[in-house]
């Protein structure tokens, strides 16, 4: 099987230590989105990672899994993965643990 690199955004703001990039290598499936990777790495190799996981929607209707995809604003759940991909939170400067963030009021 072959398997692909997430490289996810860390960071605790609580925590001492600056934020830091942790890679993790997935299983990789066609037609798998960013939130089955994410699965993958809690369930099989990192349960302290944070993110919204599939209790919200898994329909691309909450928003709650927003985050940026190789820099780019998308859907967790929505996102099918086609490689080495790395994750950031929406707003880094809202980010309450690893992916997960303030909900912004605007």
């Amino acid at each position: 099987m072959d398997t692909i690199k997430i490289k996810v955004y860390r960071h605790a703001p609580e925590a001492e230590g600056p934020a830091a990039y942790q890679s993790y290598d997935v299983p990789f499936e066609e037609g798998m989105s960013v939130m089955t990777a994410l699965d993958y790495i809690y369930y099989n190799l990192d349960s302290t990672l944070a993110y919204y996981d599939h209790a919200g929607c898994d329909l691309g209707i909450c928003a709650r899994c927003a985050g940026k995809i190789n820099g780019k604003p998308g859907l967790f759940c929505q996102t099918l993965l086609q490689g080495d991909t790395t994750l950031d939170p929406r707003d880094k400067d809202k980010v309450l643990k690893d992916l997960i963030t303030l909900k912004s009021n605007s």
